[in-house]
């Protein structure tokens, strides 16, 4: 009797989603969750949030560089987004002698804005429904295979009717597993120069220690200009350019935020798989995230040891590190949560119900009783070729960087071996991909080589089968060897080698390049993967892609109770909440912000991860905050709320209840990364750098106080 009261409790918890649960597409929030939202005490109207004809909160947001997002803060295209969303490009600006990564960049003028090669920003125009345009004249009968092909025509089509209609750039996406297709119309900025960011000593504060945890005192936030031609349109760069004017951008309210706000995040939050079965959910905690998690400790062991000694190496490696351990540290929080909040046992109860439901119903029983059994029978039956991907992923793509940079050198020597390509454009093949000096200005041979020694007797350990290996030795001691010979003997290894190798190149010299030990195991790991992983895969993919529809759209059908919101796909989304502590573990309660004193609590000047800038002490002792103090008389510098965020929220402005900018959302606490896979409202919070110690540090630590007159405050 207590088990089945237990499982009816458990049933109700994972029924009701929480009125902050979801990532809703602008412009299609249903009344429910506009009422959740001007209950929670929202003022501006959905009009305000998204329009097509007239400016809106939309025009503001701006998808960063394809992987972060940003809000505009002026009428001169001034962007703000976080340190570590800029930290590449700011890496790649920084030397022994200009030093940004250590010592901040600030512009003072905008002819000393740097300009980022490569680099884009994009603003979302408009978002259609295109579902029934897609789905028409597609039968029900149809297969997998034909219903790809017809999406991908018929996509096609639309997607270039659009661009000629509106000039801009457009492409669909699926929602909820493809039960629904939206078209997105965006205008592309690729002249974007940095503007300012503070020394990592405060971008970074605390660095991977504090990364993923509250309480935090990071001042997590890079500053960038949009630039577009005389016509106010992208353009690529060019000294002719002038500073964007937006259609909105975002007032700054500095004023604070207290307890219980309301707090909007608006961007573009990159995966989540709220809707997986537990059978997946599973395998993600017990097999997969554990081989990541290997790999990773692996490279990290060796990069981070290596950039404590030298600051050379410090400045080469930070990017790639950051962009290492950040998953990393999160794949452990994920995994504790999942197993503290018994996510299982959750998805468990949803699909126990499911399947009571569905026997008590003769035509959903005839559509769906044999549903999630296939689900779980292709999620299992693809997990060791799931393992290889991983592993594929974390040696070739995340570990050395050698493999990587061989493959470029797959085209030439393509080239060379087709009897149809001239000598000519052999040379200007050569001629263009020559100059290295950028790769290898961030490269060391020894790092590299102790990354692929530190992995590879992993990953000929786990993984099966190793036939493409051609019976290499795998015990530690061969390991080496291969590793030490493979870079000895390798001319990708070295900058004057390659130039030499180089240097009167003739056509027959591909044979040389493909006998080079580095690109040689290189293209085998790739054609392994490409040829036996992939379409092994995809064979499995295919079928539960075709299950995740059927069982999405069997979901909304039968547990019509709950909210339904899409999957994060990388696409513009609202999420709402408020500001609020929690309580992470028994015995512990958090506030709902930090100040600059927890700042000076946590410095150690013997730790690099803690060291605080004099300037910054300075201004500490004095309390010379400016107008950028709280009420309190405090310095706050972060805060947390209970907005549903993901990876791709990096950035995004957090929005008080009028539409104006009270931080910038930069992480989730450690407990909160299950939420990609289950949203717990109760634990689950976004962590926001507030708006007003990103003036703070722009105008008295670093004299930039041009910067912030550019923009509009809001003091009531």
């Amino acid at each position: 009797m207590i088990k089945k009261f237990l499982l009816l409790i458990t049933l109700s918890i994972s029924l009701q989603a929480s009125s902050t649960e979801g990532m809703w597409v602008p412009g299609m929030i249903n009344k429910l969750v506009s009422g959740n939202m001007e209950s929670m005490g929202m003022k501006v109207s959905l009009d305000d949030l998204y329009a097509i004809n007239n400016s809106s909160i939309k025009d503001a947001v701006v998808h960063f560089n394809g992987g972060c997002t940003s809000v505009l803060v002026s009428d001169q295209g001034l962007l703000l987004t976080n340190h570590h969303c800029g930290y590449s490009r700011i890496q790649s600006h920084s030397s022994l002698e200009k030093n940004y990564l250590k010592d901040g960049f600030w512009a003072m003028s905008l002819t000393e804005e740097l300009s980022n090669p490569g680099m884009d920003a994009s603003i979302i125009k408009e978002i259609r429904d295109v579902t029934d345009l897609v789905l028409a004249d597609l039968s029900v009968d149809a297969s997998e295979a034909e219903r790809k092909e017809h999406l991908k025509k018929v996509s096609g089509e639309i997607i270039e009717k659009a661009k000629e209609e509106t000039g801009l750039d457009v492409y669909i996406k699926p929602f909820y597993h493809g039960n629904q297709y939206l078209l997105f119309i965006s205008e592309i900025f690729t002249d974007i120069r940095l503007v300012g960011a503070p020394p990592s000593s405060i971008g970074k504060y605390g660095f991977d220690t504090d990364n993923w945890v509250w309480p935090r005192h990071t001042g997590d936030f890079s500053v960038f200009r949009i630039y577009a031609n005389r016509e106010n349109k992208p353009a690529d760069f060019s000294e002719e350019n002038r500073p964007y004017q937006p259609k909105h951008f975002l007032p700054v309210n500095i004023q604070g935020v207290e307890e219980n706000d309301y707090t909007l995040v608006y961007g573009f939050p990159g995966t989540t798989e709220n809707y997986i079965t537990e059978v997946e959910t599973k395998n993600i905690l017990e097999t997969v995230n554990p081989l990541r998690l290997k790999m990773r400790e692996a490279s990290l062991s060796v990069i981070d040891e290596a950039m404590r000694k030298d600051e050379l190496t410090k400045i080469q490696y930070a990017a790639k590190q950051s962009r290492i351990s950040n998953a990393y540290k999160k794949w452990i929080g994920q995994t504790k949560g999942l197993v503290r909040h018994r996510v299982l046992d959750k998805k468990d109860s949803v699909e126990s119900l499911f399947t009571k439901r569905i026997n008590e119903n003769p035509d959903w029983k005839s559509s769906y009783s044999m549903l999630i059994a296939e689900m779980e029978e292709i999620e299992n039956a693809q997990l060791p070729l799931s393992v290889n991907r991983n592993y594929f992923i974390e040696f070739y793509y995340m570990g050395p960087e050698i493999f990587r940079f061989t493959e470029k050198y797959r085209e030439l020597a393509a080239m060379c071996k087709d009897e149809t390509i001239t000598n000519e454009a052999i040379d200007a093949w050569i001629a263009e991909h020559s100059d290295n000096s950028g790769y290898f200005k961030n490269y060391d041979t020894s790092i590299d080589g102790d990354i692929m020694k530190a992995q590879i007797e992993y990953f000929v350990e786990d993984q099966k089968p190793l036939d493409f290996l051609n019976n290499l030795k795998t015990d530690k001691e061969s390991l080496t060897e291969f590793v030490d010979r493979l870079y000895d003997e390798s001319i990708f290894n070295n900058e004057a080698s390659l130039n030499s190798f180089f240097d009167g190149f003739k056509r027959k010299n591909y044979k040389k390049i493909e006998a080079d030990p580095a690109y040689e195991f290189s293209l085998r790991l790739a054609k392994f993967y490409s040829d036996v992983t992939r379409p092994g895969l995809l064979l499995y993919v295919t079928k539960s892609d075709s299950l995740m529809r059927i069982w999405m759209d069997a979901q909304m059908k039968v547990l019509p109770e709950r909210t339904y919101s899409p999957d994060a796909n990388g696409t513009l989304r609202i999420t709402f909440g408020k500001v609020e502590g929690y309580e992470p573990f028994d015995g512990a309660e958090y506030a709902y912000y930090t100040t600059l004193e927890g700042v000076m609590e946590k410095e150690d000047p013997t730790n690099p991860e803690y060291n605080v800038p004099a300037r910054l002490k300075e201004l500490y002792q004095k309390k010379d905050y400016g107008r950028y103090a709280h009420s309190t008389g405090e310095m706050r510098v972060a805060f947390v709320a209970s907005n549903h965020t993901s990876g791709g929220n990096s950035g995004s402005p957090v929005i008080d209840a009028n539409g104006n900018l009270i931080g910038l959302n930069f992480d989730r606490t450690w407990e909160s990364t299950m939420s990609d896979i289950m949203f717990n409202p109760i634990i689950c919070r976004n962590i926001s750098v507030d708006i007003r110690y990103v003036l703070f540090i722009m105008d008295k630590y670093a004299g930039a106080k041009h910067l912030v007159d550019e923009m509009k405050l809001i003091s009531e």
